[in-house]
């Protein structure tokens, strides 16, 4: 699986404006990775993968070499938007904290130095400060070596790593761990109670032993380390959750340092009202700073498999995540578990508990925000809990509004006038292989013509607006990108380009044909010391790869099977933008003619990335991606929206530096005739009747982006035995088709 390449695909889906800065940890590409290897087995591919970056980016990012096939400057996208947006790099929240802080980090930094001597030979990266605390990464010329968490207005140390050596996620790929040997109990709390003198003085006096336990981590090469946890006392009583953490690795060195500050010490305590299992003694594992807050692993003394993790909201807010690991744990069913979840939703959240309704009152577990009889969308609360009563899963959406921050519904414009707006927007798009279902019955490869409100989304019941909505102020459609970034509904172009269809492949079976391929193509020499041949067995492809001076990517992507030439590219001549677009979209199609898929006659634009400055994921290039097309209308594979190509070409030459076939299945099908097909009324009817206009707040906007404040939409709303299911309006029989 080359997720290398899939990582860079998925990260070009991104605001343009939101990652200006973003860069990337190698605690953040892990956490994408784990997120890809998750699900390479389902074929999810792209789309799977832009969101699962959107979900993985929980912490502000920080350096990885650009390189690969199509890296162009972030579109207006909306995958990575949001993931950034919460992640507080937007600029003007950054300077504002960044001017509140009243320690520096190297003040902050002085007490760890002392302790730990080695670390006076790093430099110190401030990466972001969010809800009051810094996160600094400490570097070895441009290695990070230890991350730090500090309170900027006291000066606090939260939380102290080592980085260390990490282990592919996908347990498929992954090196065994490190076989290690770990210290003695009575060696690691030496080792501990040396580094928390030397590192808090006098103050840790106040502080006595409570537990010792082997912490395990699979990511990591060697993932088990020794627990040492600490409690302080104060008139001979412990203080509730006043607990610090050391823990110390099989060199019987420092490897995390941890400690619960005040104000989540008056969290935990409140929690225990609700949560009485949170032991006033709990084992601090595992602390770190995330977009909204704080991550925390605990865990209670000589309880195997009773460890729990949390995030918290700010510094002690609110609760936004509660998983606990509780072996042979039985989940609460029915009414049962209906009645447990409304008792600990009461007792987390109070009288605003009562503003959620379970979104299926068939089923438990799920709950929907609800203000003014409208549901409030992305506002939901998952919830789980075991026979015995106990809470074993619990997540919340972080941002309430205030009350009076809710538009009045009257402000709305009418449900007809949303109609006539859909009834507008609703067009055609061809489907290659449409997997269809009746019953328990499925058929493969099914081509349909279909009507669609957004040819960039497959229709699904209960859409959540941030897909497409209409604008309940203007009464106008809005629409977001769609899978991998794609713009075409945005685009509105219209417009097909006829292409001179090859009549076969561009074929590659050997590094010299490839070397060949690119002399003709781009005009280079490559050095064959920097050679390399790679299978992909994801989609069974290989590359010949070569690099430039500049340790950029040069090469051929083929079918192995067949040797037929799927891509090939190399990098921008220099940093200068002088091409036009008219000027580089005009070199993309030319190019195209050579190496479409045979039998392909027509594309169209999907997504133009605008030409700009190089950035850490980007070679700020001119992007072009094209769906293919017939008689003017759309056509995509199957049931996963992705554009057929990609072009990129060089902004200061205008010459094509990067092409890649997308496509997973290259045969062409015979596709429906779109001469006899019900009318656009028709279909807008039958659409209706399924995915009936509703009234709804949101809280995100089309690009995943956090509003400031609610705004009145309607959105398809579908019965809640739809709510999952994809849908298509069949252009020839005017029927819906339910995957």
């Amino acid at each position: 699986m080359d997720v290398d390449k899939q990582i860079r695909e998925a990260v070009r889906d991104g605001s343009q404006e939101s990652v200006e800065e973003v860069r990337f940890t190698k605690e953040m590409e892990l956490r994408i990775r784990g997120a890809i290897a998750k699900d390479k087995h389902k074929n999810r591919n792209r789309i799977f993968m832009a969101g699962s970056l959107a979900a993985c980016l929980a912490v502000t990012a920080v350096g990885m070499q650009q390189q690969g096939w199509f890296p162009p400057q972030m579109p207006s996208g909306k995958n990575l938007a949001n993931a950034v947006a919460a992640n507080g790099t937007d600029k003007k929240n950054t300077e504002a904290n960044q001017n509140s802080v009243k320690v520096a980090p190297e003040e902050a930094i002085l007490p760890l130095k002392k302790a730990l001597p080695a670390l006076s030979k790093m430099t110190i990266r401030v990466d972001s400060t969010r809800h009051s605390i810094t996160d600094v990464t400490l570097l070895e010329g441009d290695n990070a070596r230890a991350t730090v968490a500090y309170d900027t207005q006291t000066g606090q140390i939260e939380s102290f790593m080592i980085e260390g050596e990490r282990l592919d996620p996908d347990p498929d790929d992954r090196e065994e761990q490190q076989a290690v040997t770990l210290p003695s109990a009575k060696t690691a709390e030496s080792v501990a109670r040396v580094f928390l003198q030397d590192f808090l003085g006098e103050e840790s006096k106040a502080y006595r032993h409570i537990g010792t336990e082997v912490y395990r981590n699979d990511y990591w090469a060697e993932g088990e380390w020794m627990s040492v946890n600490y409690q302080r006392m104060e008139n001979g009583h412990p203080v509730p959750f006043d607990i610090m953490s050391v823990r110390v690795n099989s060199k019987e060195q420092v490897a995390f340092f941890g400690r619960i500050n005040k104000s989540e010490q008056a969290f935990f305590t409140k929690l225990t009202d609700a949560l009485p299992d949170m032991n006033h003694s709990l084992l601090l594992f595992d602390k770190a700073k995330n977009s909204d807050g704080m991550s925390l692993d605990v865990g209670k003394v000589n309880k195997v498999g009773h460890q729990a993790s949390l995030r918290i909201v700010g510094n002690g807010q609110a609760l936004e995540f509660y998983s606990v690991e509780k072996k042979d744990e039985k989940k609460a069913e029915g009414e049962k578990a209906k009645e447990q979840e409304r008792q600990f939703l009461s007792k987390l959240l109070g009288a605003d508990s009562e503003n959620y309704r379970l979104a299926d009152e068939s089923k438990p577990g799920l709950y929907q925000r609800y203000h003014n009889g409208l549901p409030v969308l992305s506002d939901v609360i998952r919830i789980s809990t075991d026979e015995a009563g106990n809470l074993l899963f619990f997540n919340k959406e972080p941002v309430t509004f205030d009350a009076s921050q809710y538009p009045d519904v009257s402000t709305a414009v009418s449900e007809k006038v949303a109609i006539e707006e859909l009834s507008e927007h609703m067009k055609l798009r061809y489907v290659q292989m449409l997997d269809t279902s009746s019953g328990e019955k499925v058929e493969k490869g099914k081509p349909v013509l279909e009507y669609t409100p957004g040819v960039s989304f497959m229709l699904a019941g209960r859409e959540d607006g941030t897909e497409w909505n209409i604008d309940a102020t203007t009464g106008k459609i809005v629409y977001g990108t769609g899978n991998n970034g794609l713009a075409y509904d945005q685009l509105n172009t219209k417009k097909a380009h006829a292409i001179s269809t090859p009549k076969d492949y561009v074929k590659v079976r050997s590094k010299e044909e490839a070397k060949a391929l690119l002399q003709a193509e781009f005009g280079i020499q490559v050095d064959d010391s920097t050679y390399r041949e790679s299978t992909i067995d994801r989609d069974g492809r290989k590359e010949y790869v070569w690099n430039d001076k500049n340790d950029k990517y040069i090469g051929v992507e083929v079918i192995a099977e067949t040797g037929s030439v799927v891509g090939l590219g190399t990098p921008r001549s220099d940093t200068k933008v002088t091409v036009k677009r008219e000027q580089a979209e005009a070199a993309a199609l030319a190019f195209l003619h050579k190496y479409v898929d045979p039998g392909v006659t027509e594309v169209q634009l999907a997504q133009v990335l605008d030409a700009g400055e190089a950035n850490p994921v980007s070679s700020g290039e001119w992007g072009f991606e094209y769906f293919m097309s017939k008689d003017g209308i759309p056509v995509l594979d199957d049931d996963n929206p992705n554009s057929a190509y990609s072009v990129t070409v060089d902004p200061s030459t205008g010459k094509v530096t990067k092409f890649h076939n997308f496509r997973e299945r290259h045969e062409l099908v015979e596709l429906p005739a779109a001469g006899n097909i019900v009318s656009k009324d028709k279909a807008v009817e039958e659409y209706l009747r399924v995915m009936p206009l509703k009234l709804v707040y949101l809280i995100k906007d089309v690009d995943q982006k956090q509003l400031t404040q609610p705004k009145l939409a309607y959105v398809p709303w579908s019965d809640e035995k739809l709510a999952n299911k994809r849908m298509t309006i069949d252009a020839v029989t005017g029927e819906i088709i339910t995957n």
